[in-house]
């Protein structure tokens, strides 16, 4: 009697035990917690590693550049809302933004070609002069090297401009801005609208000049240019 006892006993527990597993079991795949509404003013999406691989944040907290999971410029502020998007390794790797006011509205999706700044973005700008507003939108690309990049740049030139005067800064940030669009991450291509309203494609050479335009202009004309790489325009559409 003892013995059947023992193992009624032992099967009671295992009955027990088996249909709390079952319970938490169901529990975990099926009643998951659900948040109608959340309100923050960042959320991050990590790894079980602890890697940021998604931040979506408003203009005041969003996630600087990194590479290597290191900030670049840890005493900025990007002040831009969206969603930054990163690597396994912890590099920047593009992402989606949204922002504006009464005077300026920007938006945009930007991808980042490895261990450097954006190759491809689809975007749209548009600001306000006087009454009227001036935009552009569309697709473009760039053409970046791979012996420096745009992050490299731009640190040198704070550490070497770091005890300039304003008017000292603000020539060197010129000379600093050729460069980049001359050698570092040219312009190569736009799909889209311009600002003078000319809707089309528009081709750059490997040294940011551009070469081909077929586009129809703000009066309806269809044009076809091409220039050399001395800025002579030919207008196929004459021909």
């Amino acid at each position: 009697m003892k013995k059947l006892s023992l193992i009624n006993t032992l099967l009671l527990f295992g009955i027990i035990a088996y249909l709390t597993y079952q319970h938490f079991d169901v529990e975990t795949e099926t009643d998951k917690q659900f948040i109608p509404e959340l309100s923050v003013e960042r959320l991050n999406v990590i790894g079980k590693d602890k890697n940021l691989y998604m931040a979506i944040s408003n203009p005041e907290r969003q996630a600087l550049a990194t590479m290597g999971g290191d900030t670049l410029f840890p005493n900025t502020k990007r002040d831009l809302s969206g969603i930054m998007f990163f690597n396994r390794v912890g590099d920047e790797v593009g992402g989606i933004f949204y922002d504006g006011n009464d005077t300026i509205s920007d938006q945009g999706i930007t991808f980042d070609q490895q261990k450097n700044d954006q190759v491809m973005a689809i975007m749209k700008s548009e600001y306000k002069e006087g009454n009227n507003w001036k935009r552009w939108y569309g697709m473009y690309l760039r053409e970046r090297t791979d012996s420096i990049t745009q992050t490299q740049v731009f640190k040198n030139f704070y550490k070497e401009t770091e005890n300039f005067t304003e008017e000292e800064k603000e020539k060197a940030y010129t000379e600093m801005r050729r460069k980049l669009d001359e050698e570092i991450n040219v312009y190569r291509m736009f799909l889209g609208r311009e600002e003078t309203e000319n809707v089309g494609l528009f081709l750059y050479d490997s040294k940011g000049r551009e070469r081909i335009k077929l586009y129809v202009d703000d009066k309806d004309n269809a044009k076809l240019i091409i220039k050399d790489t001395l800025g002579n325009i030919q207008d196929l559409t004459k021909i």
